[in-house]
């Protein structure tokens, strides 16, 4: 009677084990990757389906870099040097989130919806934040010098850029299916801000004349150095 309880309680003991295997190879590899680190290379992922967190940092001055990625062959880059903070939130299929950031700078890059992307590149004590929400949307936002960029994409195949240097600000906002705004600043001071809706075109800067196409029920504005238009 001994030997039979025995063999059955090894008998229970395996199968139990091959349910939690079962229930662990179920369920591995489905969740988000994520990594932060502030002095090394650190990765992971890929999934099982495919989306890859990768953050690097480099040694001396503290440094933050910041990734999360998740849906299939989602992609989050960060990398801070020299005393910075950089973070990349990358979520839906084929998602792209990369954050840069150098030299004292913060950069956040966030692309959430297929096909998304996003980039934030900043770099001698600037500022850059890039935000893509939607299909095909896409954000770019740089800056150096002291600068801050911001590019907002909101909307199926929106696109925003926004690029700043000197201590200059510029402002990039597209809303709604294919808008577009683009936003550039390179002199001292300058304050440029293009907003697009529904489908509208705002290009501004502090080189050219501001451009505004608007299209039905949308709204295309500019404020720049070299004039203004809506």
């Amino acid at each position: 009677m001994r030997t039979r309880i025995v063999q059955m309680s090894t008998a229970t003991a395996a199968l139990l084990l091959a349910l939690a295997v079962s229930r662990t190879e179920t369920f591995a590899g489905s969740g988000p990757e994520k990594c932060l680190t502030t002095s090394t290379n650190v990765t992971s992922g890929p999934n099982s389906q495919g989306a890859e967190a990768n953050c690097d940092a480099e040694t001396g001055p503290i440094n933050n870099a910041k990734a999360e990625a998740s849906g299939s062959d989602a992609d989050a880059t960060s990398e801070a040097s020299n005393g910075s903070d950089a973070k990349a939130t990358a979520k839906g299929a084929d998602s792209d989130a990369t954050s840069i950031a150098d030299g004292g700078s913060q950069t956040k890059a966030t692309a959430s919806g297929k096909d998304s992307d996003a980039t934030a590149d900043a770099e001698g004590g600037s500022q850059a934040k890039a935000t893509a929400k939607g299909q095909n949307s896409d954000a770019t936002a740089t800056s150096a010098g002291g600068g801050e960029a911001k590019a907002t994409a909101s909307g199926v195949n929106a696109d925003a850029t926004a690029s700043s240097t000197d201590g200059s600000n510029a402002k990039a906002i597209a809303k709604g299916t294919r808008s577009f705004a683009e936003a550039s600043c390179s002199s001292s001071g300058c304050d440029v801000t293009a907003l697009a809706t529904n489908g509208s075109s705002a290009v501004g800067s502090d080189t050219n004349s501001p451009t505004c196409t608007k299209a039905h029920g949308g709204i295309a504005k500019v404020t720049s150095p070299m004039g203004n238009c809506n």
